[in-house]
């Protein structure tokens, strides 16, 4: 009775906000600003600390390399940003606007980076923003004039989306060297199709006016999130068919495929690159979807030549051979069995219904005819599979769709985006010179607070990840009343004929819960760099001589010598035997509580509580165990449609190490035997440390090691299981060497 009285209630409130909440929108909110930096430059000691650090260490294991070691955050959004803007909302827990200048701030005294880059949603942009984003970011830049404590990257996410496997091509964010006006787009050029709608229109994500009535302390910032629709909505699309040079400077440019956005960034003839990332989160992506039209239709080695491999959603790394769903010999989608290992998302909403069937008394024909219908529509509606079960709860789909033996995975695992995956493929179109991804590993955050470099602290996950959750019962209720309810029967959306309002609100109202369990703290990019300048970061980044961490300030150098000639990490080099390779790792230096001195004193007390949380990257002079290094081959495909399982050997060497610092070396014999192109890259793993979101569902096994039961990671009113801490493995990927075999 109370439930339906709190519902009734909400139903009243609603209906009230629906015919007020217009005149009321006159009134209240005002448009987000860039904010304004308060910090000043680094002081120069604090540089020489962090150089004297990692060269104590290059010492020691003998790196006559000169280039410096310097981490970064290529990946980072403001409340500029739909997603962000939403979940700085009061009933999410929000704290507010993020603007630019606290990422500035952020980068130089909380985390303690030595670059980064600003990616706020290109489909969220309008004229104002895109001025305001370059701006801030000169200004950051200004301030760093004669000492780059801190490069700031001027760039952009272009957030691609579809429910066709065939037109999906993902996220990727497009970064320039340069931030002058004259040099630089003077629009961010976002995509076409699903992730426009969204983040343009506003649906579902606005409906200001209710949570406003209900709390009417915070009623301006609800209604700024209707003013920031308004203004996107003020901003007309270009016009297609024209050349992006001859565009009017107000209006909104779209770039429907990866091709449009190569040759529209072309046309400007300034550097750039673009980066993929989320390749295997499920959340968006369809099952089906599958690189390999990447490489054969959409690739540009000229710009696309570093792939994210780990963020704060998550790891993209690790190559499977289950698929939430599967293609038969026609196309047609179909529901794969279950494996020890893989429980897919149809076969669960299956197993939910046959447990409703049986308990309604239904006889075995109908409860199979159901049963059977819930599993095809489960794989036929892709990323919102779980949805053709209605009134199910988060913990109902136990550990369906995600990968259990990952390291820290995305949600709803999508192994054909994999990195592992995208480095075994090959294109043989031009058979005499077939076509391959040769990436470079980087790790970012994702960050959608303008924080970047969150992951020097696992503290306080409401603060250092993505994830989220309502703030008051109230609100949970109105999440409740816009879950779809029905009779027992399988409930089928069908993408080609329904609303995208229908879609997104299947996906806010059931599977929120569940991927934001699956955020973490974010990753970080480290750049071998022969200075701390600007084009010498940007020099390291194009060489590929890069690696990616889960967070950790990992120290590693991946380096090979051929007959000929010396390799560093993201070379490639053609040989006819294996050359000697060398690895070099030391652990991330442990934290210390609180802020170091420069922090304390290059912001007020106020501002450090408010963008860190009064916790700064403060390290001790004690390092972590690097426990083990191992190395991964790859053998790209050396004929049309060779399988890829058995292609990743992973892991195909470990050496133990079990020291703050470790050195090893290694050949492969097999090389010149196996006359075939290999890609090897390497993986330091520390030491198991206390980790936000590394057992995202708490799975209870039954003894033949099923899940049989969840208690998912959960943050807001319902919290959990003591803020989702779990030890994890932390780790660095090198970028890859590719030896191509030549006799």
């Amino acid at each position: 009775m109370r439930n339906l009285l709190i519902s009734l209630v909400m139903l009243f409130i609603f209906t009230v906000a629906i015919f007020f909440g217009g005149a009321v929108l006159k009134v209240f909110g005002t448009l987000d600003g860039p904010g304004v930096i308060e910090g000043n430059v680094l002081p120069e000691k604090v540089l020489q600390d962090r150089a004297t650090r990692i060269n104590v260490v290059k010492s020691e294991l003998e790196v006559l390399d000169e280039k410096q070691i310097l981490f970064g955050d290529l990946h980072v959004h403001t409340t500029y940003s739909t997603d962000a803007f939403m979940w700085s909302l009061p009933f999410m827990n929000g704290k507010g606007a993020s603007p630019l200048a606290d990422a500035c701030d952020y980068a130089r005294f909380c985390s303690a980076l030595d670059f980064w880059s600003i990616n706020d949603h290109a489909e969220a942009s309008t004229p104002r923003k895109w001025l305001d984003t370059k701006k801030s970011i000169q200004q950051c830049n200004n301030l760093s004039e004669g000492t780059d404590d801190l490069v700031s990257f001027l760039g952009w996410e272009w957030t691609q989306v579809d429910p066709n496997p065939e037109n999906h091509y993902g996220h990727k964010n497009v970064i320039f060297l340069e931030t002058d006006d004259a040099l630089v787009p003077p629009r961010a050029i976002g995509s076409g199709g699903v992730a426009p709608l969204v983040m343009r229109l506003g649906l579902p994500w606005t409906m200001s006016a209710l949570p406003a009535t209900l709390d009417l302390k915070n009623r301006d910032r609800f209604f700024a999130f209707d003013k920031f629709f308004e203004e996107i909505k003020a901003t007309p699309i270009c016009p297609e068919g024209v050349n992006t040079r001859d565009l009017p400077i107000n209006c909104y440019e779209e770039a429907t495929n990866p091709n449009i956005l190569f040759q529209k960034l072309k046309d400007w003839e300034t550097p750039y690159m673009v980066i993929p990332h989320g390749t295997t989160w499920g959340f968006y992506t369809p099952p089906t979807s599958d690189w390999k039209k990447q490489l054969k239709d959409f690739q540009d080695d000229e710009s696309q030549f570093l792939f994210e491999i780990y963020s704060g959603h998550g790891n993209s790394e690790e190559y499977r051979t289950w698929n939430d769903a599967k293609l038969n010999s026609n196309v047609e989608v179909f529901c794969p069995e279950g494996r020890s290992d893989f429980l897919p998302t149809c076969q669960q909403a299956g197993n939910i219904m046959a447990a409703r069937c049986e308990d309604s008394g239904m006889d075995a024909e109908t409860c199979k005819y159901l049963v059977d219908q819930t599993k095809l529509f489960a794989a036929q509606m892709g990323s919102t599979g779980y949805a053709a079960v209605n009134e199910t709860e988060p913990d109902d789909f136990l550990n369906a769709g995600q990968c259990n033996d990952c390291f820290l995975p995305s949600f709803n695992y999508r192994p054909q985006g994999s990195a592992q995956y995208v480095l075994a493929l090959s294109d043989f179109t031009d058979k005499e010179n077939p076509k391959r991804f040769k990436f470079g590993f980087i790790g970012s955050s994702d960050n959608h607070g303008a924080r970047p470099g969150t992951g020097y602290k696992e503290i306080d996950r409401l603060h250092n990840t993505e994830a989220n959750g309502f703030s008051d019962p109230l609100f949970e209720k109105l999440g409740d009343l816009r879950r779809p309810k029905g009779k027992l029967e399988p409930s089928f959306v069908n993408l080609g004929n329904t609303s995208l309002t229908s879609i997104m609100d299947l996906n806010i109202a059931t599977d929120a819960e569940r991927q934001s369990a699956y955020f973490m703290s974010g990753g970080l990019v480290a750049a071998h760099s022969t200075s701390r300048k600007r084009e010498s970061i940007w020099d390291a980044l194009e060489r590929k001589e890069v690696y990616a961490t889960s967070g950790p300030r990992i120290l590693l150098w991946f380096d090979a010598e051929t007959q000929s000639q010396s390799l560093t990490m993201g070379a490639e080099a053609n040989s006819n035997k294996s050359p000697l390779f060398t690895v070099k790792a030391a652990g991330s230096l442990k934290q210390k509580p609180g802020c170091p001195d420069y922090s304390n004193n290059g912001l007020t007390k106020e501002r450090l509580e408010k963008i860190c949380n009064s916790e700064c990257y403060n390290p001790s002079n004690e390092r972590r165990l690097i426990t083990r290094i191992e190395v991964i081959k790859i053998l790209p495909q050396q004929y049309e449609n060779e399988p890829v399982e058995g292609l990743v050997e992973d892991v195909w060497k470990t050496f133990p190490c079990n020291s703050t610092s470790c050195k090893i070396s290694f050949e492969d014999e097999q090389f010149s035997i196996g006359r075939r192109d290999a890609v090897y890259y390497v993986r330091a793993i520390e030491e198991p440390s206390s980790t936000l979101s590394a057992d995202p569902l708490g799975c209870e096994f039954n003894k033949n090691g099923e899940c049989i039961k969840t208690e998912i990671c959960r943050v807001g009113i319902y919290e959990n299981r003591d803020g989702c801490l779990a030890p994890a493995e932390h780790r660095a990927w090198s970028s890859p060497i590719y030896v191509n075999y030549s006799s």
